[in-house]
């Protein structure tokens, strides 16, 4: 990559239980699992989770040496934000990631918003997907459109030790996920068929025995079948109850070098207005504006605000990655990421803008991210939305230093 500071107004800058968890294997045809009973379903506000019982002793917040820990709070250490902001309760569980469909027929999507970190990655003919990551299972609203998994999708939520949930896969994953032993639910073989949940005030859809995922009645009404499947916190811990899947989680990794205060490398970089990510010419505008009145950075994409359907507010972030990856065809219609090869990239944020470099060893492994100096990046706290982008296209992401 070729790194030079940024002076004009617009440069060119050229992340174990068998397959089938509820109850069958999965196709990659997503197909709606139909109904064994009338079920009743949830109104678009959903109560909070009731959290598993687990037999295991859950870790406590540590008081010291982390900076990032105020006693007098009374809230945890998010690990996935670094923020001081969680139920106390969940500390030492696992994080949850969920795959959703960001084609132009399935947006808006719900839940979008309310996630702690997203990461975007490319699919078959230039395609984008997100994976939506949650520090607490509990604080997922409705979530959807649910979409298939691809190696790449596992691989992001692995290295986090998050339990992966999708909807259906392709014909790789399978071998891949019993391999490396990735704790994972398959919605697609859990479907309880389609539901409206507006028709219930209490927020819940009593789902027959085992089902844990449907097909929403409104949006099917608009949209193809496979742009409409969702589920939400609750129905997501019964399934991972329902598996016997452990939430422990005794290392709780942060998902990057949190530091309390802003952090001394971004502080030095070039500004940054506005990033454009150009993944492929499907999807060729994931473009970020920095607001300097909320310190974040709105997304849109398609020419429009990506919108959270629940909320009606456009989804923003404290920091955007950009991560240039090693993606080749693999030969059949889909596509392999070698990120064991890490690579270069962008970190952004608070209006500024600076090279890093990152790493992934293998499937299980966190990502890593460096700056210039070749030592772990200072990350402001806060959200933060993860480009896995095609090093073929690094060349036609466009950096605007001011607007």
């Amino acid at each position: 990559m070729n790194y030079k500071k940024i002076t004009a107004a617009l440069l060119i800058a050229a992340m174990t239980v068998p397959f089938g968890a509820c109850s069958k294997e999965a196709e990659e045809t997503e197909q709606t699992t139909a109904a064994t009973t009338q079920a009743a379903v949830p109104s678009e506000t959903t109560p909070a989770v009731t959290e598993a019982v687990e037999t295991q002793p859950v870790a406590t917040q540590s008081l010291s040496p982390d900076a990032l820990f105020d006693p007098s709070n009374p809230m945890a250490v998010n690990p996935i934000t670094g923020l001081q902001t969680m139920d106390p309760g969940n500390v030492g569980r696992r994080s949850v990631a969920v795959v959703i469909n960001n084609s132009h027929a399935a947006i808006p999507q719900r839940g979008i918003s309310a996630a702690d970190a997203i990461y975007e990655y490319q699919t078959e003919g230039g395609q984008t997907r997100l994976l939506a990551v949650f520090a607490d299972v509990n604080t997922i609203p409705e979530i959807g459109s649910l979409r298939s998994a691809r190696i790449l999708s596992t691989d992001l939520a692995a290295g986090n030790n998050s339990v992966f949930i999708h909807f259906g896969r392709n014909a790789r994953v399978p071998d891949h996920i019993s391999q490396y032993g990735i704790d994972h639910i398959d919605g697609n073989s859990c479907s309880a068929g389609v539901y409206s949940s507006a028709n219930y005030a209490d927020g819940y859809v009593d789902l027959p025995a085992g089902l844990f995922f449907w097909r929403d009645a409104v949006w099917k009404s608009q949209r193809a079948i496979e742009h409409t499947a969702v589920t939400d916190g609750r129905h997501i811990l019964e399934a991972i109850e329902y598996n016997e899947i452990s939430m422990i989680d005794n290392e709780s990794n942060m998902l990057f070098n949190f530091v309390p205060d802003n952090s001394a490398d971004i502080a030095t970089g070039d500004p940054c207005q506005q990033i454009n990510v150009y993944f492929s010419g499907t999807n060729p505008d994931a473009l970020f504006t920095y607001d300097p009145l909320t310190g974040l950075y709105s997304k849109s994409e398609y020419g429009n605000p990506q919108i959270d359907e629940t909320t009606g507010t456009q989804i923003s972030f404290t920091n955007v990655f950009v991560l240039y990856a090693n993606i080749q065809p693999h030969g059949d219609t889909t596509i392999d990421a070698y990120l064991e090869d890490g690579g270069e990239g962008w970190y952004v944020s608070g209006g500024r803008i600076i090279p890093i470099t990152w790493d992934k060893p293998s499937p299980v492994d966190p990502i890593v991210v460096y700056n210039e100096n070749g030592e772990e990046l200072e990350v402001n706290r806060g959200r933060s939305y993860i480009c896995i982008v095609d090093n073929d296209m690094e060349s036609q992401t466009t950096i605007t230093a001011s607007l």
